[in-house]
């Protein structure tokens, strides 16, 4: 319409023109015709809208009001309107005018709140990224029951660790009945290593990318993050971290449903499921379906993007790999300290209301110590001397300590004495003197110890001596001596009379 307006104010309109518009449009000439006209009546060439009903704010709070429910945000403007002597609009016009005007997103936003707004938002796709680049992290609660060692039933956490560049899962751990921070410190371990039974894949990550649970962002586990070197970026969404929310959903749908106890399995009525009735796995045997569950998604599973499995990814990747710390350095960084000074008493180190009995107390009671422990891991602890920080060894519940740790703390002490008595043995043999055999009424001789080079040496006797040898002729310099010099021992020839 704009070309067609141009070209009636410079006087050069004809039909062909017009002909050609309602050809490449596919309308007649006669809608072309009425177009132009109401161009030129508008002054305007955009299609003139149709009188309809406009969302505006008023709606919209109207809508915020009852969280996007239109029925009852109809119902009120309905009110309103009869209220105000107006007729009011119909539900049909209010539900085009919303999908008109408003975005499903905002729709979602209104039902349900902003991040379900987000999720309808087009997102931008990470780059791609090397092993050990980036590694994600999260707890997943499996929707079955397992049984307990006690005869009873609990829930499990899965916590892991999954590598974002090649999707290799790195780690993980199970926790009966809910996860904590210890969990968090557990994957991670599992994660690092590369040792038996954990590797091949491990080492250190440059990134570690979670959101705001409580346990990945504990003063523990940063601080355990902080010490390997690892910055830990908390993200706003889980949307943010796609890779290991899909591992997620992939663990749902490829392993968890396929168990039994499975609390998402279809219902029969209103209160009972398929399989509810089934003697639900043990502990130990969950675990070992898990351990080969990811052992076959990281060498069996194939990626689109790589064509190659998770692991097979990870080990044809050509990235430095940052060396992972020993275990027991691993495992010191994870430890928790309150930094109060207890001492080491008869019974032990009390901590927590219960008594510890140290692996290495032997000759330490009173000793000031610093007790430093992993999270909920109350079996042990670990003992630092509160000055110096120096490294004791573990100490152990009393009440549940062993046949091998009893016997080795009683090994302690028999060594602990051993050497203490070799100590004293060779004090005394110092101190005590000892003297030589005699044959006459003279005092006692004192026995003095001496070396072979010594003994050898009295019984050699005194050398004689030698006094050093001497040039029996006069000494004659090898360039002649000038006439004015003195020799020693003769008198200066003074000048005479008759000379000067």
């Amino acid at each position: 319409m704009a070309q067609l307006l141009r070209l009636r104010a410079a006087g050069e309109l004809t039909t062909a023109h017009v002909r050609l518009v309602a050809q490449s449009v596919g309308v007649s000439v006669r809608t072309v015709w009425r177009w132009l006209a109401q161009a030129e009546g508008t002054g305007s060439p955009e299609k003139p809208e149709r009188s309809r009903l406009r969302i505006t704010e008023e709606i919209i709070d109207v809508l915020a009001d009852y969280q996007g429910n239109v029925k009852r945000a109809h119902e009120h403007l309905t009110r309103t309107a009869l209220a105000a002597g107006c007729e009011p609009v119909g539900l049909t016009t209010l539900h085009d005018a919303i999908a008109r005007d408003l975005d499903p997103g905002f729709m979602a936003g209104l039902r349900e709140g902003i991040p379900a707004a987000r999720g309808l938002d087009p997102a931008f796709q990470r780059p791609p990224v090397a092993r050990n680049q980036v590694w994600e992290g999260d707890h997943k609660q499996a929707p079955l029951v397992v049984a307990m060692p006690d005869k009873t039933t609990a829930k499990v956490w899965v916590t892991w660790f999954e590598d974002r560049g090649t999707g290799c899962v790195m780690g993980w751990a199970v926790t009966a009945g809910s996860a904590h921070r210890g969990s968090v410190l557990a994957a991670v371990r599992a994660s690092v290593l590369r040792e038996d039974p954990y590797g091949p894949a491990g080492g250190l990550p440059r990134l570690v990318r979670v959101d705001g649970g409580a346990d990945f962002v504990s003063r523990t586990v940063l601080r355990a993050f902080g010490l390997l070197g690892v910055p830990v970026h908390r993200v706003g969404s889980a949307r943010h971290k796609g890779g290991i929310e899909r591992l997620n959903r992939t663990g749902m749908t490829r392993f968890f449903a396929d168990l039994p106890r499975y609390t998402r399995a279809p219902l029969l009525d209103h209160r009972r499921r398929v399989g509810e009735a089934d003697p639900p796995l043990t502990f130990e045997a969950f675990i070992a379906l898990l351990r080969e569950w990811v052992l076959e998604h990281n060498t069996k599973h194939l990626l689109g993007r790589t064509g190659m499995t998770p692991l097979e990814a990870w080990l044809a990747d050509p990235a430095e790999i940052r060396p992972e710390p020993d275990p027991a350095q691993l495992r010191a960084f994870m430890l928790e300290s309150d930094h109060r000074a207890r001492k080491i008493t008869s019974h032990g180190v009390e901590f927590a209301g219960r008594w510890y009995m140290p692996e290495n107390g032997v000759g330490r009671i009173g000793v000031q110590v610093r007790v430093r422990w992993m999270p909920h891991h109350a079996h042990e602890i670990d003992l630092y001397t509160f000055r110096g920080n120096r490294y004791l060894g573990r100490a152990f519940l009393s009440d549940e300590a062993g046949e091998e740790l009893r016997d080795r703390v009683l090994a302690g002490r028999r060594e602990h004495s051993a050497a203490l008595r070799r100590a004293l043995k060779r004090s005394g043999e110092r101190k005590r003197d000892r003297y030589l055999p005699s044959t006459e009424p003279a005092g006692p001789v004192r026995a003095i110890r001496m070396t072979e080079r010594e003994a050898r040496a009295e019984l050699d006797g005194p050398r004689p001596f030698a006094a050093p040898r001497r040039r029996s002729e006069r000494y004659e310099p090898l360039t002649p001596v000038p006439a004015d010099w003195v020799r020693p021992g003769r008198a200066p020839a003074y000048p005479s009379s008759e000379d000067i």
